[in-house]
Order: C-alpha cells, then sequence, then structure tokens
C-alpha cells in the first residue's frame, strides 16, 4: 500500500493511520479476514475523521457503507456528476466489503473444516480487494485535503459561532480543570468537535423554532 503510505506521509494528520497499514499487510495472506476488517477500520477512520473536522454528526455505530455515504455528501462529492458515479461505487464496494465479510468470516458462524476451506478466497481477489481500499482510502485524504479546502472558499458562508458560544457559556458556566475555570465552548470545542458541531446545529434549530 505503498501509495497510501506516500500520502500519508504528506498530510501528518493522518498518521494514525499507519497501524491499519500494517496490519492489512501482514494478515493479507496469512488472515485475509483480519486484512478486510482492518481495511474497513481504516476507511471509516477516515470518514470519522474528516467529519469530526467539518462539525458534521455521525453514528458512532453506523455502518461503513453509511459513513461513506455521509462523507462524500460534505464534501460535496455528489454534487458533481462526473464524480458522483463514482462516489455511489465507493458505497456499493463498501457494502460489498460487508457481505464479504459475513460471507467468509472464519469466526462470524459456525463452519465445518471443509467449508472454512472452500471459502478461501484466491490471493488475487483478496490483493484486488485491498487495492480497491487503498484507492479509496487515497481518493478521500487527497480530495479533503486539496479539492474540498478550494470548493469551502468558493460557496463559503461565514459562520457565526460567537452567539452560541455565549449560550453554551452562560447555560453550563464554567468547566473546572485542576481548579481552574474554563468556558464550557472552548472545553467543548477541544474535547469533542462532534459533539460542538451536533450541540450547534441543535442551537440553530432552537432559533428557528422560535422565529
Amino acid at each position: 500500500m505503498e501509495k497510501l503510505k506516500q500520502t500519508i506521509s504528506a498530510y501528518d494528520a493522518w498518521e494514525g493511520l499507519i497501524i491499519y497499514i500494517n496490519r492489512i499487510e501482514t494478515f493479507l495472506e496469512t488472515d485475509f479476514i483480519t486484512a478486510v476488517e482492518n481495511g474497513k477500520a481504516l476507511i471509516e477512520s477516515i470518514c470519522k475523521t474528516i467529519l469530526s473536522n467539518t462539525f458534521d454528526p455521525y453514528g458512532e455505530t453506523d455502518s461503513v457503507n453509511k459513513l461513506v455515504s455521509i462523507t462524500l455528501k460534505r464534501l460535496g462529492i455528489f454534487a458533481e456528476n462526473q464524480i458522483s458515479k463514482f462516489g455511489s461505487g465507493m458505497v456499493t464496494a463498501m457494502q460489498n466489503l460487508g457481505e464479504l465479510r459475513n460471507n467468509h468470516g472464519d469466526t462470524s458462524h459456525g463452519k465445518s473444516i471443509d467449508e472454512l476451506k472452500n471459502n478461501r478466497l484466491e490471493k488475487l481477489s483478496a490483493a484486488f480487494l485491498v487495492n480497491s481500499i487503498e484507492v479509496m482510502a487515497v481518493f478521500l485524504i487527497e480530495y479533503y485535503e486539496i479539492e474540498f479546502p478550494n470548493k469551502e472558499k468558493e460557496t463559503e458562508e461565514v459562520v457565526d459561532y460567537s452567539d452560541f458560544n455565549d449560550f453554551l457559556d452562560e447555560e453550563y458556566g464554567d468547566v473546572l480543570v485542576i481548579g481552574i475555570p474554563y468556558p464550557t465552548s472552548d472545553v467543548l470545542l477541544s474535547v469533542d468537535r462532534t459533539a460542538y458541531g451536533v450541540k450547534f446545529q441543535e442551537y440553530l434549530g432552537d432559533l428557528d423554532g422560535h422565529i
């Protein structure tokens, strides 16, 4: 997965993905299902990171194909006809990955020895699947790092969080950390960006309801 390693080395924020790459490469030929599980975890990690950084909520138990769908929509990929088909293909690939795990998982259901032997995928199929995961991962990271900022600048609306921050600070007061008070808004943003984004959307919804 050299291309993905090169991409990660170009953007330090993604360095944590190396653990998944190492596991995939280690288990690809000896324990294919473990390699698949780590491939799925890698894609999930990328999607959750992007959504957290853009303050978009997601469910901790969301399936990988749902996470990919939400991420592609957030990146605006479905808004572009030429890329939307590729995006849909990525979601389908994630669905097939889940089905593959269910159909071939050694420990998901009890199987006879003969069934385990017959269910082993050929190395070529394994390599193809891992290559697909790598293409998907590289695309998501590079699109987020390169194309997405440019798109955001073109359509950017300045979001003023000051009223929301004031609301949080007045509603919940200060948070004490080793006896030192910090504004709730600062703490929430630093500790859990996703929760901050969810609360902001709820705040906007409440404002709309009072208009």
